[in-house]
């Protein structure tokens, strides 16, 4: 009779022994799998907080003078890690079909004038990012929105105009284009302001457009500030240096990841308690697997004797040991994966109630299945090696003459 017909019978014959270590497979794999199932959602999360948490390093020109050209920040995107890059501009410039707001009689230049700011995205980087500014009807300028201008409420009211008007700004050299109105914005400080402020220092004559239009509006363009955002934040401090490397002094670079590294200390902690949960999970399984296998084995030491007897190898009664816990194994991985889908639901509730770790989104995958099957497989083979091993290092004969009868 070959070995594996050999094992399933003595499964079927010893269904009490069979279940037992059923049960304690099926717990160990369930342990495995949970913490698996967290340690990769904990890792998922790192990531996807990576890309989405907004790490980026501000690059500012030192003198007004020394602004960063077009062909300066192409060779910033094409850094390694750098996802996205918002260049920030900004001018005075000469209103051509409206008047600005201004509570001053005086009749200096900067009073007729209105402050141009552009953007690749409006909605970081600026007023708007950190919620000093609102907008209040409208769209803002974004990377994939159509070309356009986001002024302020009361300098609309005071001009008639509206969203869908054209306004038209120019500058000293002659140059005017005309851009859209698509979004109205208010910072709710515009009356606080002191009444001999000049116009081009006021917030209602604050005019935000694309660093399109802002281009076609000066004969050379040129950026005072840059946001350089990274898909790497643990690399920052790598491109900070890198980026001052290429523009040399005339910038002052800083990482801007608060965020990121305020989030990343809860994560840290839970995968440093789930790693150490892992390693006591894979030792104590190990440890009870081989005790009950080692106990197991000391009982069959008859039918060892009776086996070597009969001719059969001891590479033949490893063989049988292995198939008899490798089948229960299977079924317990089975169980473990139907319990890991409830238990990921349990777990996710749980993590939810600590603020700490409400980012962090639980669920059963292939690599979890994959990894508990690796590390519990690997416990299961070591539990019957151990077990045999007394048997195995016995020569035949001390074991036939130990046999009873």
């Amino acid at each position: 009779m070959k070995f594996y017909q050999l094992a399933f019978r003595y499964l079927y014959r010893k269904k009490s022994k069979t279940f037992c270590l059923l049960l304690v497979l099926l717990f160990i794999n369930s342990m495995i799998l949970s913490t698996y199932m967290i340690l990769y959602a904990a890792e998922d999360s790192r990531i996807a907080m990576q890309e989405k948490m907004g790490s980026k390093v501000v690059l500012e020109v030192k003198e007004s003078s020394q602004s960063m050209t077009e062909n300066e920040t192409q060779a910033i995107r094409n850094l390694d890690g750098v996802i996205y890059v918002n260049r920030l501009a900004s001018s005075a410039v000469y209103p051509a079909n409206f008047n600005p707001v201004t509570n001053s009689d005086s009749a200096e230049e900067n009073n007729w004038k209105v402050t141009l700011l552009s953007y690749d995205d409006l909605e970081r980087d600026s007023a708007f990012g950190d919620l000093r500014y609102r907008l209040m009807k409208g769209t803002m300028i974004t990377e994939g929105s159509e070309k356009g201008a986001v002024v302020n409420g009361m300098l609309a009211d005071a001009n008639g105009l509206a969203i869908g008007d054209e306004l038209k700004v120019g500058t000293e050299t002659g140059n005017v284009i005309s851009v859209k109105i698509i979004g109205v914005f208010s910072a709710g400080s515009e009356r606080n302001q002191m009444d001999t402020l000049p116009a081009v220092n006021r917030i209602e004559n604050q005019i935000f457009i694309d660093n399109g239009s802002y281009t076609e509006l000066f004969d050379r363009v040129g950026y005072h500030k840059i946001a350089v955002y990274t898909k790497n934040p643990d690399q920052i401090d790598v491109l900070v240096q890198e980026l001052e490397g290429f523009l040399g002094n005339r910038v002052e670079a800083a990482a801007a990841d608060r965020l990121y590294r305020q989030l990343e200390v809860p994560l840290n902690r839970i995968e440093r308690v789930l790693k150490l949960m892992l390693i006591f999970t894979l030792a104590a399984g190990g440890i009870i697997t081989s005790l009950l296998l080692g106990m197991w084995m000391r009982s069959r030491k008859r039918e060892m004797a009776v086996f070597i007897s009969m001719g059969k190898r001891k590479t033949d009664i490893f063989m049988q040991v292995f198939m008899e816990t490798a089948a229960v194994f299977c079924l317990s991985v089975c169980g473990a994966c139907v319990m890991g889908s409830g238990m990921a639901g349990i777990i996710k509730k749980l993590l939810m109630e600590k603020n700490t770790a409400a980012f962090v989104s639980v669920s059963l995958q292939a690599r979890d299945i994959g990894a508990m099957s690796l590390a519990g497989g690997c416990i299961a083979v070591l539990a019957v090696c151990i077990s045999l091993l007394p048997i195995l290092r016995t020569d035949p004969k001390d074991i036939l003459s130990n046999m009873e009868g």
